[in-house]
């Protein structure tokens, strides 16, 4: 190999240090480099950037749909990504209950999209209120793991209004006054006002409607209406006739019902021949029983019945009551109590009243020798709020008067709803329900709800309608509801009406007794479908007020069993 000079271009030896030819200095690794080693080499292609995403998008974000009708939009997929996708359609939301997608399912090439049809047909049913209902659409890919697109929209449920009266019983008897029942059946999906009215044939009689102008929801509604009249001091019982007018306000429609009242007089034609008599035969009587024996003083209420109630604060996030001689067969009944919650601080998500109290779900988690311990079993953070509970101490009994029935029962696994066999059990019945665990729950538990009730047996169901995740556990009371100062069964207003909680009138409520409360699907047939809980909002000065409290907004009235009954204990 030579070595060539840059300088004079001379050809030298291989080894030669210096130039023979012009003595400039040779450097080892200044031999020319072959020509070809100095072509720059091509560079391989480097192979296209792979990625996957998706877009979707709502022709119609807000469709309107009358009840009974179809209506649909259509859900865009477009595939931004490199690769085919295979995509899946899922639907959530209120109105998602009743809307389906065809296809569920689409394959998109890359850089195209896909249509599919989403359908909206709200039954006609007062279980579909009237108004938006929001849902939502999830385009997930099926081969890229949490690849998807969202998008979301409303539904708006057309009104209709279907009104039914009815009185009930459509004949009394009596002397002075009589009660019967007006009941308003409403078909339809809104709230409405019905204005009611009352007519007499005849003079005497005087007819009395605590509320003319009742608000009324889809469901039942019952509005009580007073009959009375001066008695005759003799002669035969006669019937009066009279009839109930009702129509929505602002409606052209009038129903009536029509109902009779057979006075009977003081005292029948053949009592007169032998009243002289009769009181001699009394102030006879009288006159010996005083005599023999003084009447014992009457005990005060609550004290001679199988029954014991009284009021906690859950602190530290739980409260147990010590109760003496507390047995197992012992059923205690629960009930949120807000009325000193003054703080409106709760958060989404968290459970809450309208005004945004902190509620939540309490149950029985544990019980020993002479106590049971009272906790929140729906998560919520409660410290602070005050409870009411009212112990069974029998199987049947009277309570504030009123005979009972209790007894217990249990959701399996998976179930959501169970029926329980109870003998004093009638449509009209109260009924209590608690929740009882043999200790804090695993899974958070909403709460229950009385889902149906019949002669023999009523219905108990989640109030979410959630599976139970484990065995739930609860307690009953089935109360009779003849006299509504003490219990009977009433409606929260919805959100979307305004003013105060339902007030309810009680000469017990003077701060002096405790309210139990039960969420009851049953007066308004709505079996079957999510209702929040209820709480007492206030208490004393003759009355109290009953609100409802959930994680998520309700739109519909919440029917509730109530039960008032003085403490025997006072913390």
């Amino acid at each position: 190999m030579s070595i060539i000079c840059r300088k004079c271009g001379h050809d030298n030896p291989d080894g030669t240090r210096f130039c023979v030819e012009c003595g400039e200095y040779l450097a080892w690794d200044r031999s020319p480099e072959p020509e070809e080693s100095r072509q720059p080499q091509p560079e391989e292609p480097r192979p296209p950037e792979q990625h996957a995403e998706l877009a979707a998008e709502l022709s119609e974000r807000t469709v309107t749909a009358a009840p009974g009708k179809r209506t649909a939009t259509m859900l865009v997929v477009r595939n931004r990504g490199t690769r085919i996708e295979r995509v899946g359609i899922e639907l959530d939301g209120d109105a998602s209950g009743y809307a389906s997608v065809e296809p569920d399912e689409l394959v998109i090439q890359p850089g195209e999209a896909a249509t599919c049809t989403i359908t909206f047909a709200p039954p006609r049913s007062a279980s579909v209120p009237a108004g938006e209902a929001r849902f939502s659409v999830r385009a997930a890919s099926q081969v890229n793991r949490g690849v998807y697109a969202f998008t979301e929209g409303g539904c708006v449920v057309g009104e209709f209004d279907d009104l039914r009266i009815e009185l009930r019983p459509k004949v009394s008897r009596g002397r002075w006054t009589t009660r019967h029942s007006i009941v308003l059946t409403s078909q339809g999906n809104r709230v409405r006002r019905v204005l009611l009215s009352a007519t007499a044939d005849e003079e005497p009689l005087r007819l009395t409607l605590p509320e003319a102008r009742p608000l009324v929801a889809p469901g039942r509604t019952v509005v009580p209406l007073r009959v009375s009249a001066r008695p005759a001091f003799t002669g035969e019982a006669r019937e009066i006739p009279f009839s109930v007018a009702g129509g929505f306000e602002g409606g052209s429609e009038t129903l009536r019902a029509e109902g009779a009242r057979v006075a009977r007089p003081l005292f029948a034609p053949w009592a007169l021949k032998g009243l002289a008599g009769l009181a001699v035969l009394s102030l006879v009587f009288v006159a010996v029983l005083v005599a023999v024996r003084r009447p014992p003083p009457v005990p005060p209420p609550g004290t001679h019945e199988a029954y014991l109630a009284g009021s906690g604060t859950i602190s530290g996030g739980f409260a147990d009551v010590a109760v003496a001689g507390l047995t197992e067969a012992a059923k205690v009944f629960v009930t949120p109590d807000l009325s000193r919650i003054t703080w409106a601080n709760a958060t989404m998500g968290q459970p809450r009243t309208r005004d945004r109290r902190p509620a939540g779900t309490l149950g029985v988690t544990n019980r020993g020798q002479g106590f049971f311990r009272v906790q929140p079993i729906d998560g919520g953070q409660v410290d602070g709020m005050d409870f009411g509970y009212l112990v069974a101490t029998q199987p049947s009994g009277t309570v504030e008067g009123l005979q009972y029935e209790s007894g217990s029962g249990s959701l399996q696994p998976g179930e959501n709803r169970v029926d329980v066999p109870a003998s004093t059990a009638t449509s009209g019945s109260v009924v209590l329900l608690t929740v009882e665990l043999p200790g804090p729950a695993d899974t958070p538990i909403t709460g229950l709800k009385v889902d149906a009730k019949n002669d023999g047996a009523f219905t108990v169901a989640t109030l979410d309608l959630t599976p139970a995740p484990s065995v739930i556990g609860f307690s009953w009371l089935v109360v009779d509801s003849a006299d509504p100062d003490r219990a009977g069964t009433n409606t929260t207003t919805a959100v979307t009406e305004t003013g105060d909680p339902v007030r309810i009138d009680s000469p017990l409520a003077d701060g002096s007794s405790v309210v139990l409360l039960t969420t009851d699907a049953a007066p308004r047939e709505l079996a079957g479908v999510a209702m929040p809980g209820v709480c007492v909002g206030s208490e004393g000065d003759g009355s109290f007020t009953v609100e409802w409290y959930s994680d998520r907004i309700t739109s519909l009235p919440t029917d509730f069993d109530y039960l008032v009954a003085r403490r025997t204990w006072r913390p």
